[in-house]
């Protein structure tokens, strides 16, 4: 049993060619230092920036799909009594509503926890989740995760939603669709932090190692690279 739960590690880790000294660790080497931190929510400016962006997202998410759709599905926008809309049109506004917060908690719940499906395919941990505020989140603080595993976590949910609600958008009945094209935009819309925090540290040295609270997330670099990196 232990083996089969290894195995999906071991081969994500393998995958991205993670060297040992590579791999996550609750115990970084004393020739690491804390050298950036990132906060999206102490930084009023870049939180209203990206509230911006996220709804720039959103609108091109939702233009994106309906011209997918157009493309591959055309009977969506074409058949009066099988369309995109026809199912909801006829219903109540109440209807309309509860499927709208039941697509949007399901998408918090979604992401937050593919975020932690891969925290613990790396790292092989629990990880932890929780709510501040209204902003879920998945965290694995007890560990330090390098920076190409690191980078894959974060834009997980973004990819894995995004390919398999589109694949799911090909073949269910037309019924299903819009729900789950609302659940792809919006997550879409909900993962600009997660792609703000993926270029920015993309753009960092190699050789980092990232620890996540949730809230926000801690770099540390070797001290021969840390004057660099603080200077970025």
């Amino acid at each position: 049993m232990a083996f089969v739960c290894t195995m999906p590690k071991q081969m994500m880790r393998d995958k991205i060619g993670m060297t040992e000294t590579q791999r996550p660790m609750q115990v970084l080497p004393g020739t690491y230092q804390l050298s950036a931190n990132l906060n999206l929510a102490k930084d009023i400016k870049l939180a209203i920036a990206l509230n911006i962006a996220s709804l720039g997202m959103f609108a091109g998410s939702v233009l994106l799909s309906f011209k997918f759709l157009q493309l591959i599905r055309p009977s969506l926008f074409t058949d009066p009594l099988d369309g995109l809309f026809s199912g909801y049109l006829s219903g109540t506004f109440l209807v309309t509503i509860i499927i709208l917060i039941s697509v949007i908690v399901g998408m918090i719940f979604l992401h937050e926890a593919i975020h932690g499906l891969f925290f613990w395919l790396f790292t092989g941990g629990r990880p932890k989740f929780g709510f501040r505020g209204f902003y879920a989140y998945a965290a694995a603080p007890d560990w330090f995760i390098p920076k190409p595993a690191y980078l894959i976590i974060s834009l997980a949910p973004l990819v894995v939603i995004s390919v398999v609600g589109f694949g799911l958008m090909l073949i269910l009945p037309s019924a299903w669709v819009l729900p789950i094209l609302l659940l792809v935009t919006m997550n879409a819309s909900g993962a600009v932090g997660d792609l703000y925090a993926f270029f920015w540290l993309l753009l960092k040295p190699k050789g980092l190692y990232i620890q996540d609270f949730g809230d926000r997330m801690a770099v540390y670099f070797p001290r021969e690279k840390a004057g660099d990196a603080e200077q970025e």
